[in-house]
């Protein structure tokens, strides 16, 4: 069996499906391989909740990302939106059972595998209410699908299942009022969710410090004395170098102790993270051979001292800090503090080289040279990279491939930017935009125009009936005809429509249309409520109506062999921009094929 796992598949989706939807029912459904192995595809315990039936078949983790929709009757802005009417004082004529994953990401899914819909609990695929939950849906999750579940309860009489032989498929009467509700209730349900923040109850009192010292500004933290911290501040001064003999201490030998007592700050002071605040600073700078000294006297309460030594080639920095002292005494002024401090040498690896000999070229070269290599790497470049749009050639196997690369590339505003380069053999345009040729064929252009425009246009002369003949329609047909009553009038046929009658029996056919003695009746109408179904509110003709016009649209349009001025061409194009289906007259024939593209030829030719 082809796609045997696809097949699986839907046959599980069909299983889940009825196992939520059935209460009191108790479904064990297992799968028996080839090896023998015994595996359970679902198994539910019969109980009377659907929210129950939900955890026997997906789990309690999904029953936690859902919510019930409650039914709100449409607002007037709705109702006008979906052009129906409906009294405030008027019921609803159904029900809804309604649950749906929360609009919250990471409710979702990211397919719609779990999307179930039912009619009266019978399993059913109602197209419109399908795309209409999942549109509204993205409007506030855009990145995932919802899991729904959905039973319409209504009366038997306003629906109709017989549609498809799976009876999947189903009309409903009035359908535009159960859009308009699981709009508006769906809106209802999630206009607070964007809104809510979910927020954990955490004790923060730890964060501030209850006590009035008011040196204590923020989250501070303090050093400590251990000999790992004192080492690690004191190599952070430092650039260690592969050697450990590349570093020398300079007149006298300190310990990592003393350097380290330098250097240390009361255990009781805390140091921020963040900027230290500067009160004072006084910066000295001179110059001694080559050597730049920076001064920096800084006020603190323990002197600091520290001085760095970087050599290179032609130049060294020394940066001296020095920090003031805090007087002894109010009376005392600030005294700069001259303490004999060690210095660090610090010898780099690999000495830098700032200076390096390169060898000169001198080229005789102009600007309008440069200029003219840009231009034409640019247009090898343009030529590479280069992709070809069309790859179907002219020929009556390859239609079908064609007309999809022409839909494909081409859009309305093209025909109107194509420029004419003349007419071929008294029956083709040639045109061209940008750099591809196309050939259009006149005598089927303007017949495609003509018979959109017929079509479109063309109000059928009617024959009233002596006594009017009540339709056998089904409830769905029923309302696709009342929706589309105008469409049928254009067509020459006429209807008197009673609401109040029972449903099936409210339309009776007055008149029909009359053209050349051809008889219209029930046929033309069930084949106009086909072609409706997929399409409502699209003008369509009865397949004898449609060859009438086709015919006279062949009879009015520009004949092969007929010689046209390049404004008459220029019109016969843009006309294609203008009609739905420009690619194929009524009759079959293609009316526009690419012939190349002219930067192949530069290519070849290069």
């Amino acid at each position: 069996m082809k796609n045997l796992k696809r097949e699986f598949n839907k046959m599980c989706q069909l299983l889940y499906a009825y196992c939520l939807v059935s209460k009191g029912i108790k479904f064990t459904c297992n799968n028996t391989t080839n090896k023998g192995n015994k595996n359970v595809v679902v198994a539910t315990q019969g109980l009377n909740k659907v929210k129950e039936n939900i955890i026997s078949v997906f789990g309690a983790k999904q029953i936690s990302t859902l919510i019930d929709i409650e039914v709100v009757k449409p607002d007037q802005n709705v109702l006008d939106e979906f052009n129906i009417k409906l009294n405030p004082t008027e019921e609803l004529p159904f029900d809804l059972e309604f649950i749906i994953s929360s609009v919250t990401h990471g409710n979702g899914r990211s397919t719609t595998d779990r999307q179930f819909f039912y009619v009266n609990s019978r399993p059913v695929e109602p197209t419109k209410i399908i795309k209409l939950v999942n549109q509204i849906y993205k409007q506030f999750n855009v990145n995932q699908c919802p899991f729904v579940y959905l039973n319409i309860l209504l009366k038997k009489s306003i629906v109709d299942i017989n549609v498809t032989p799976d009876k999947r498929q189903i009309f409903l009467e009035n359908e535009k009022l159960f859009l308009a509700t699981i709009k508006t209730s769906l809106l209802e349900a999630f206009k607070l969710f964007p809104s809510r923040l979910p927020v954990e109850n955490k004790d923060i009192s730890d964060f501030f410090s209850t006590s009035n010292n008011h040196e204590r500004k923020g989250i501070k933290r303090s050093l400590t004395d251990t000999e790992q911290m004192k080492k690690g501040y004191l190599d952070s001064f430092r650039k260690k170098s592969k050697s450990d003999n590349s570093i020398n201490v300079g007149k006298k030998d300190y310990s990592s102790l003393e350097l380290d007592e330098s250097l240390r700050i009361k255990k009781e002071e805390k140091v921020e993270t963040t900027f230290l605040e500067v009160p004072s600073c006084r910066l000295e700078k001179h110059r001694e051979s080559h050597v730049d000294t920076v001064s920096s006297v800084i006020e603190d309460k323990s002197p600091v001292k520290l001085i760095k030594s970087l050599e290179d080639d032609e130049t060294s920095r020394k940066i001296t800090k020095v920090c003031k002292d805090e007087a002894s005494s109010p009376e005392e002024s600030t005294i700069k503090q001259n303490v004999d401090i060690p210095e660090i040498e610090i010898v780099l690896d690999a000495p830098s080289n700032n200076h390096v000999n390169r060898k000169k070229v001198h080229l005789d070269i102009t600007l309008n040279d440069i200029r003219e290599s840009f231009d034409f790497t640019k247009s090898e470049e343009a030529l590479s990279q280069f992709k070809v749009k069309f790859h179907s050639t002219i020929s009556p196997e390859n239609n079908e491939k064609a007309e999809e690369e022409l839909q494909k590339q081409l859009s309305k505003k093209d025909f109107s930017d194509m420029e004419i380069i003349g007419q071929f053999n008294l029956g083709f345009i040639i045109t061209r935009l940008s750099n591809d040729l196309f050939i259009v064929d006149q005598h089927a252009t303007d017949e495609k125009y003509n018979f959109e425009q017929l079509q479109a246009t063309t109000v059928l002369q009617k024959q009233n009936l002596v006594n009017p003949k009540p339709m056998e329609l089904t409830a769905g047909n029923e309302s696709i005809l009342i929706e589309n009553e105008e469409i049928f009038r254009k067509n020459g046929f006429h209807f008197k429509i009673d609401k109040t009658a029972a449903s099936t029996k409210r339309i009776l056919l007055t008149a029909v249309p009359v053209i050349q003695n051809l008889v219209f009746g029930k046929d033309d109408i069930d084949e106009m409520l086909f072609m409706l179904k997929d399409a409502s509110h699209t003008m369509c003709r009865p397949s004898r109506v449609r060859t009438l016009l086709a015919s006279k649209a062949c009879r009015k349009s520009v004949m092969v062999g007929k010689s046209l001025s390049p404004k008459d061409m220029k019109q016969l194009v843009e006309h294609m921009g203008e009609i739905e289906q420009p690619w194929n007259c009524p009759h079959g024939r293609p009316t526009i094929r690419h012939l190349i593209n002219l930067s192949l030829l530069k290519k070849d030719d290069d």
